[in-house]
């Protein structure tokens, strides 16, 4: 397996809880990309979007609203097109079979 180099996990089954301390702790970023596995309509990460840029025209924060953004393809379309560059790819060690 593989991951988007730089990015962060942040569960989706306890994201809506803590929006509120996300903005926050993502306040120094200035464009906010959303994934999940393929960022289908109505996917995790196409969801959590959304509950992050409500949360900020919420908090009178609408001009950063416009810098949150969903991964097209999410984190397979991700691996399909840049897989192979360790630049923007971390790859994931194989854990051996128990």
């Amino acid at each position: 397996g593989a991951c988007i180099r730089g990015a962060i996990n942040l569960p989706a089954h306890s994201f809506y809880q803590t929006v509120p301390s996300i903005v926050t702790a993502l306040s120094h970023i200035p464009k906010v990309i959303f994934h999940c596995n393929n960022c289908k309509p109505g996917g995790r990460g196409p969801r959590t979007a959304g509950w992050y840029a409500d949360e900020l025209v919420k908090q009178g924060k609408e001009d950063r609203a416009k810098n949150v953004f969903v991964l097209q393809g999410g984190v397979k379309g991700w691996i399909s097109a840049y897989g192979d560059d360790d630049g923007l790819t971390t790859k994931l060690p194989t854990l051996a079979p128990s």
